[in-house]
């Protein structure tokens, strides 16, 4: 038989908890020390093996550069990644690492096999993270039944005390790593819960820091030594620095012995002290949980009481500032350092509606009944994260976060929004940059994915009408999907990474908008044929171009083909019909039009591509594009007549290999970024970069929401 568990896995210390089958109530499940509670600390071995726990944060503390904590930080973030031994890890890595070790030891105690979790966060957390934390404990050979937040998981262990009466509490999470502040209404059937915030990046961990740097300093003072130039004796002082943050819970003064190679010194810090360099820290809690109040609608008076969650809310200055601000005593009959894992390993035993989902052993052998879980509820949550999208302001100045889900609403949340879509021939994509946060700047929010909606239809019916709905899962992960009203069908998406510069978003539409929706596009290929082609080159070009042709859409692009070496003959004049294109492309061969390059492809190209004064069609964009593979006789003569062409409106694209000059093509290109010099492995690839860069000028990704 095996057990559901709920797992605090916190930035400093982690926890596991089960249900007794007994009594009915969760129980932690104790590690090999006998302690409650696991420290999240690795530590690497050459040998392979990984310390973890008590072991680990011993090998911390005597300053092991192999050693590492606090990843839980970095849940989600991919730049992070540390290397020991050769091998690479990210925080998603070093959490299933830690998970399937605390998970072992805890079926090693308990003599269950344990293969299903519910594993908490902290309620600030974003999408990435929530999702890198499920990946964590699926690595960890883990069913994740459900992440559930911190704060909430607190709820549900305060709700052991089985108070009668209706309660709204506000629960003070100060974790090693992270702070949450969420408020609650408890009843005896339920959880309901009002709102949530945070920062995910402010807990104990910071005040350590404070110490830290204090002893440091007056070390450095008193002895002239820098200790933080020292990796080692950095990663000792933070252990040092932690200890001492415990013992000012009891102490007034602590006096702390620095030994560093042959100096022997001292530092003493008292408990004011301490609250003086970290009271900013305090603040920033302070502002917090204000907000929280002031944005769901209540006053202090409204709550009934604090419950202080983490093993760092024992510090003195946390308990003068509940009572100070709330005018009342925190609550009691939590421990800080228990309390997420027991309420985890409730809700990991109940259904959706609080019902009991765990059989006891009475009823496994007459198949009746379940245990009665003591604590159990139905549980409403909240996100604490608005989200939205990239979207274009109102008067079209601007792009601006449009909020599609607000921040505190109860999940699991749906909304759908509707979009006008100008469909194509092919290839019909839309994409949607979604957001987190609540800020009208986009990129003042988290930027979770890019989501590509693909294969949209051509329809009678144009522009079509894609719906794209936003959902909140009861885990707080976004998921997204789409469908195509006018056929009924739901949309593939595919997410893919932010590009690293999404500056753009900060510029105005109107600066983007001059090439999304012209009427047409014209294009002339004009391929140099001189004898020096012959062979692999002409070969390798006619490949590339009909690459090139491939990728364009036909329904709002014309492409021409134009040959020159020593006289010049337009192969296919501009049109839609691609495979006769193609079949031009395929006739062509080197010295068709003469051996050497005494022509040149911008006069044909001119006469071609010029608007006529009975041309209305002004929004046409016009491309010529210019492969060759050496140096031609009269390039002044072709620079002159290539700029006549930039001066019509004609955008130059010049593509050279092989002898091709680059100072040249540069200076036949309408733009520098129209210039490349590249080699015939390339030239495909080069190509295909032209190709999307005038498809990005056609029809498709101009939208409207409705």
């Amino acid at each position: 038989m095996s057990i559901r568990v709920g797992i605090d896995l916190g930035t400093t210390f982690s926890a596991v908890a089960r249900i007794n089958e007994v009594s009915g109530k969760p129980e932690i499940i104790k590690n090999s020390f006998d302690s409650p509670i696991t420290p999240s600390v690795l530590c690497f071995e050459e040998n392979g093996r990984i310390l973890f726990g008590e072991d680990a944060k011993s090998m911390q503390g005597m300053g092991n550069i192999n050693a590492i904590a606090f990843f839980k930080r970095n849940m989600g973030n991919d730049q992070f990644c540390v290397e020991f031994f050769g091998k690479t890890y990210n925080a998603t890595d070093l959490s299933a690492i830690f998970l399937r070790s605390i998970v072992k030891e805890a079926e090693q105690s308990c003599r269950e096999k344990i293969d299903s979790a519910v594993i908490t966060v902290p309620a600030y957390f974003t999408h990435k993270e929530r999702q890198a934390t499920i990946e964590a404990g699926k690595k960890a050979g883990l069913e994740v039944i459900a992440i559930i937040n911190e704060p909430t998981a607190a709820a549900f262990a305060y709700g052991l005390n089985e108070k009668d009466i209706e309660q709204t509490v506000l629960i003070y999470d100060l974790g090693g790593g992270t702070f949450d502040v969420t408020i609650a209404r408890i009843n005896k059937e339920k959880i309901d819960i009002l709102g949530s915030d945070g920062n995910h990046e402010l807990g104990g961990k910071d005040w350590d820091d404070c110490i830290a740097r204090y002893l440091a300093n007056q070390f450095n003072e008193e002895y002239g030594v820098d200790l933080t130039e020292d990796d080692e004796m950095v990663a000792s002082l933070l252990v040092t620095a932690e200890s001492v943050k415990k013992q000012l819970t009891s102490k007034d003064e602590v006096t702390i012995p620095i030994v560093y190679k042959d100096i022997r010194g001292s530092v003493s810090i008292t408990e004011e002290l301490f609250e003086d360099i970290s009271d900013f820290l305090i603040g920033a809690t302070k502002d917090l949980t204000n907000n929280l109040i002031e944005s769901i609608g209540l006053s202090w008076s409204d709550i009934t009481g604090a419950i202080l969650v983490g093993g760092s809310t024992r510090m003195r200055m946390i308990h003068n500032y509940v009572r100070d601000i709330s005018g009342k005593d925190p609550l009691g009959g939590v421990n800080v350092d228990e309390a997420v894992a027991l309420g985890a390993a409730i809700r990991a035993n109940i259904d959706d509606a609080g019902k009991s989902v765990t059989p006891t052993l009475m009823g496994i052998l007459g198949g009746k009944k379940n245990i009665n879980i003591i604590g159990a509820k139905e549980v409403s949550d909240v996100t604490a994260h608005a989200l939205g999208m990239i979207a274009v302001s109102e008067d079209g100045e601007r792009y601006e976060n449009s909020v599609i889900i607000p921040k505190n609403t109860s999940i699991p949340a749906t909304m759908t929004r509707s979009y006008n879509f100008r469909t194509r021939a092919k290839d019909n994509e839309l994409e949607v940059y979604v957001l987190q946060g609540a800020y009208a700047r986009p990129l003042d929010n988290t930027i979770i994915d890019k989501y590509t909606i693909t294969k949209i239809e051509k329809t009678d019916k144009n522009p079509s009408v894609i719906e794209v709905s936003y959902k909140y899962t009861s885990n707080g992960v976004v998921d997204v999907s789409a469908i195509q009203k006018d056929t009924g069908k739901t949309l593939p998406i595919r997410i893919e990474k932010v590009p690293d510069d999404m500056s753009w978003t900060d510029g105005s539409p109107k600066d983007q908008m001059v090439a999304i929706v012209p009427l047409e596009v014209e294009v002339i290929l004009a391929v140099d044929l001189s004898g020096s082609m012959s062979g692999n080159p002409v070969a390798k070009a006619q490949d590339a171009m009909k690459g090139f042709v491939k990728e364009l859409d036909p329904e709002f692009t014309k492409i021409g083909l134009l040959a020159f070496a020593d006289r010049t003959k337009m192969v296919v004049k501009p049109t839609n019909d691609f495979m006769k294109v193609i079949r031009g492309v395929e006739g062509i061969d080197v010295e068709d039009v003469g051996i050497c390059n005494r022509a040149e492809p911008f006069t044909d190209a001119f006469n071609e591509l010029k608007m006529s004064r009975f041309d209305k069609n002004k929004d046409k964009i016009r491309y010529l594009v210019v492969l060759t593979d050496g140096v031609w006789d009269d390039p002044h003569s072709a620079i002159r007549k290539a700029k006549r062409c930039h001066s019509e409106g004609i955008e130059v694209m010049a593509l050279g290999f092989g002898g091709a000059d680059e100072h040249f093509l540069k200076q036949i290109a309408s733009t520098d970024e129209f210039a490349s010099l590249t080699n015939l492995s390339e030239l495909t690839g080069s190509f295909s970069k032209i190709a999307q860069a005038i498809g990005d000028s056609t029809p498709g990704s101009g939208l409207k929401m409705i």
